[in-house]
């Protein structure tokens, strides 16, 4: 009797620690997936008009990095998404067009006149203007 009993705790102790094993796995396996999902990249749904023909208009899934901003190394022609102005619960995708300083000339109404604008963008260091 007592021979039985301890080789069904030795089963026990030896399934219970294989468990154990493969929790603490999955565990770091979360944490893993949450410091990737919230600091280095995550993919995200685009859709919409304003990135045609760069971005498809049913959608398409990018994989976002998040460091570039952090390092200053994001400039005119890179793709970003930012929070909407009007929503901003809502994030857009837009494409920088000038950084701090750099003069850009645009068409004032590109569908009923020839007529364009330059300026220069002002906004504090490391933000950029956007494309509309």
């Amino acid at each position: 009797m007592r021979a039985q009993f301890f080789q069904f705790t030795q089963r026990w102790k030896s399934t219970a620690k294989e468990a154990m094993d493969h929790t603490i796995l999955f565990a770091k396996f979360l944490c893993l997936l949450h410091v990737t999902n919230n600091y280095l990249c995550s993919p995200t749904l685009v859709y919409g008009p304003s990135m045609l023909p760069t971005l498809n208009l049913t959608g398409d899934v990018l994989l976002v990095e998040k460091m570039s901003h952090l390092l200053g190394m994001v400039g005119p022609g890179d793709v970003v998404l930012v929070r909407s102005p009007e929503n901003p619960r809502k994030t857009i995708t837009k494409r920088i067009v000038g950084m701090e300083g750099d003069k850009v000339t645009f068409l004032v109404d590109p569908n009923h006149s020839d007529r364009s604008h330059s300026l220069v963008v002002w906004p504090p260091e490391g933000f950029g203007l956007l494309e509309q």
